[in-house]
């Protein structure tokens, strides 16, 4: 890890106090962002990858939601240190999120003018004229066709792919230099899914921001990923360059996400079982029960994160050195 990364997680735990008990959504993961990279968080629905994103915002419901361990240097400053005020500055202003669903994150009974000068009139203290033409630049440079006209309209009127993008021109109305996508693409067909990314990639290299990527598509990480860690049942099992990963895989859980990846000629090789209950942990290695290769230690012993080469990261037996 490095002290001058933009952002830095160390030892992250969130966890959901429940009258059934603790809920480990996010349990003791860490991992740096460079400024400039591309930093992918994969994994299935519900190993906490959104909450890992929802916790560096400080948008965890308080209770039952409690960030119980950590710290979350951005800029060199911990966020968990920051006052409600401070924080709202930094969201928005210096890190902001696209998050998952855009037709459930815009306000319906604003328009889309009304809701991208919002953002920009409490963040860069413009007057309503003023927000409202850099709201129409903002829409223009994420490619939206007769801006001009768009900013008058409500979110039903746009296509999914628009709604997206509107999203994006929100994010990145005050020039973050770290941006959030939770799952950009979800539920737009292929080409729109192709637009979005090289819209992302586009506007990193303008900006020469950072991006955090949640994805549980490991096609869309080899796209446009510098780095990347992959999580299961809230903890990080692997964790490395994206080449790394890739070429060099160690982890059966990152295998089987890999195998995952359409091939021309190929049949996928879906993953058995599913993600445990966070309630009811495996005693030892949370993916044990799932894994082909599983050992007699790993229903005992939960495996540490190791580095098993220069910057690549495993919690897995199988490297033979946990």
């Amino acid at each position: 890890m490095h002290t001058e990364s933009l952002l830095e997680v160390r030892n992250l735990k969130t966890y959901f106090f429940t009258k059934k008990g603790a809920i480990k959504a996010v349990d003791d993961i860490s991992f740096s962002i460079e400024t400039g990279e591309t930093f992918g968080l994969i994994g299935e629905s519900g190993c906490g990858k959104s909450m890992t994103a929802l916790s560096i915002m400080r948008l965890i419901p308080q209770p039952p939601g409690k960030i119980v361990n950590g710290k979350i240097l951005f800029e060199n400053k911990d966020l968990l240190s920051l006052s409600d005020e401070e924080m709202r500055r930094v969201r928005g202003g210096r890190i902001s999120m696209i998050f998952q669903d855009p037709t459930s994150a815009l306000n319906p009974v604003l328009t889309i003018g009304d809701q991208l000068s919002e953002t920009l009139m409490i963040h860069k203290g413009l007057s309503n004229s003023e927000a409202k033409k850099k709201a129409i630049e903002k829409l223009e440079t994420v490619g939206v066709p007769s801006a001009e006209q768009r900013i008058n309209e409500y979110p039903h009127q746009l296509s999914g792919g628009m709604r997206q993008r509107v999203m994006i021109a929100m994010a990145l109305s005050c020039n973050p230099v770290l941006l959030i996508a939770d799952e950009p693409t979800t539920n737009l067909d292929v080409t729109i899914q192709a637009q979005i990314l090289e819209l992302m990639n586009q506007i990193k290299k303008k900006y020469g921001g950072s991006i955090m990527l949640i994805t549980h598509d490991f096609g869309i990480v080899a796209e446009i990923c510098d780095k990347v860690a992959v999580m299961y049942a809230g903890e990080i099992v692997e964790y490395g360059s994206t080449i790394s990963i890739f070429y060099d895989t160690v982890h059966p859980y990152t295998k089987g996400l890999i195998s995952c990846i359409p091939k021309k000629g190929k049949n996928l090789k879906p993953i058995t079982g599913n993600v445990p209950n966070l309630l009811n942990l495996p005693k030892g290695c949370r993916f044990y029960p799932r894994c082909s290769k599983s050992k007699d230690i790993c229903s005992e012993n939960k495996p540490s994160l190791v580095e098993v080469d220069k910057g690549h990261y495993v919690s897995c037996y199988l490297n033979g050195d946990s």
